[in-house]
């Protein structure tokens, strides 16, 4: 692994995100996945080993209102409600001029909550969208557990 002095770091420009059959622009997409761990204990204070949980993963998109808009209007032409869509992949790429394309792949992918917001002053209208990423996050093809 090398290490960039005074390169170029990753910045929005260099993010694509990518929903199976919609062309959505999003303004902002986080993610995070985490595995439970807890320590073991036997005689002592110090702990003997560790034992491991559940695997969960989430996320949030934004969009903007026209293109929540848009997105609704697929879901109706698709016959789906809101919140009975699966979305069996969103692939997030991002990759500096030159340079390899990295990926991160949320698999099967439920909506669980709408967040709408408009305050004085706003150059523009979003929607927040809760993701439940049930299939767990895939970076750049390993697998999370």
């Amino acid at each position: 692994m090398s290490l960039k002095v005074n390169g170029k770091a990753y910045d929005w420009g260099d993010v694509d995100v990518k929903f199976p059959g919609l062309a959505l622009v999003v303004q902002e997409i986080s993610y995070d996945d985490e595995m439970e761990m807890e320590e073991s204990y036997g005689y002592g204070h110090r702990p003997r080993g560790y034992g491991t949980g559940n695997y969960k993963s989430s996320g949030k998109i934004s969009l903007l209102r026209d293109d929540y808009e848009e997105f609704l209007a697929w879901c109706r032409a698709q016959g789906v409600p809101f919140y009975k869509l699966t979305i069996p992949s969103i692939v997030v790429s991002y990759a500096n001029e030159g340079e390899k394309t990295h990926m991160d792949e949320l698999k099967t992918v439920k909506l669980t909550k709408r967040s709408h917001k408009a305050a004085q002053g706003d150059k523009g209208l979003t929607v927040d969208i809760d993701m439940m990423i049930v299939g767990g996050i895939v970076t750049d093809g390993l697998e999370p557990a």
